[in-house]
């Protein structure tokens, strides 16, 4: 990733009122519920804790061996422990990516899979702040013989952009691109064939999911990370994941927040924990990005 993305990002950060404001101080390891014996409580009582994830590496994915795993999975396992909380206690809940949030409560208790933080979903629940931040990249052949480097320049050449259909990335199309030259597919799979048979010049979707793909074919290659640019405001699409809990265990959210400025602090440990998914401290680490920065006015 450039300097000037990771500076660009600093810039955002700065510029923002609960971006320039101190960070709050760690929770400590037993936090007290409120009394009132609620989801935190009960579980550093010990009782089980309902996770729901969505299959998707490298956040949460189930693993050959059967376990779930991925960088969302480790992180917050090792926040969680860090309360009090142990993997054992855990119940994981396979559950498809439109019932996350809609299953809060009755399925499943909290949410491990790596969501985005957007104004919409911070409406519906309570985001703890994010443990990454994903940029885009594009892939293209070998070679990049088109010689792109990011979605937002490539809007103003001839090419063809491949794109998953309902992503972010298509949505953001419909606004650059004309029609003829965007290519929609359901899924990875499908947009690599159309780049390898020539029906699209490159493919855009988030660079975690790029590498992984591109790391066993020798006939593609991907872009350093980028930042989306909202056509309409001009301003950067930071794309930042995190758990999610209903509204009314903010209290469990505040405290996992705690640890996790610990951990965000810890270069090393972060590192650690993310690193074995692809995961760097100069494209991913969000540098004390907030979930209130990202849903000012519906951050709960």
């Amino acid at each position: 990733m450039s300097n000037e993305l990771h500076l660009n990002r600093r810039h955002l950060l700065l510029g923002s009122s609960a971006g320039a404001a101190a960070l709050a101080l760690g929770a400590c390891s037993r936090t007290d519920g409120g009394g009132d014996g609620g989801l935190l409580e009960k579980a550093q009582d010990g009782g089980k804790l309902r996770v729901a994830y969505a299959d998707e590496a490298p956040y949460a994915y189930t693993a050959d061996d059967g376990t779930v795993t991925g960088q969302s999975v480790d992180t917050q396992v090792y926040l969680l422990d860090q309360l009090g909380i142990k993997a054992d206690q855990i119940e994981w809940k396979l559950t498809e990516w439109d019932s996350l949030i809609t299953g809060l409560g009755t399925n499943h208790d909290m949410v491990i899979a790596g969501m985005y933080i957007t104004p919409e979903r911070c409406e519906a629940v309570a985001f703890a702040n994010p443990d990454y931040v994903m940029p885009d990249a594009l892939m293209t052949l070998a070679g990049n013989p088109g010689g792109y480097t990011d979605f937002n320049t490539m809007a103003d050449t001839d090419g063809v952009i491949g794109v998953m259909n309902g992503t972010s990335e298509h949505e953001i199309a419909d606004k650059t691109y004309g029609e003829d030259r965007i290519n929609v597919q359901a899924n990875l799979d499908s947009l690599i064939l159309e780049l390898k048979a020539g029906r699209c010049d490159a493919i855009a979707l988030t660079s975690a999911n790029l590498r992984l793909a591109a790391e066993s074919d020798p006939e593609v290659e991907v872009t350093e990370g980028f930042w989306l640019i909202d056509p309409d405001s001009g301003e950067d699409i930071i794309g930042a994941g995190a758990a999610v809990f209903q509204p009314s265990d903010s209290d469990f959210r505040d405290a996992v927040d705690g640890e996790l400025d610990k951990l965000l602090a810890d270069d090393a440990k972060w590192e650690e924990l993310t690193s074995p998914y692809g995961f760097t401290l100069d494209e991913n680490h969000p540098e004390g990005l907030t979930a209130e920065d990202l849903c000012p006015d519906t951050y709960q």
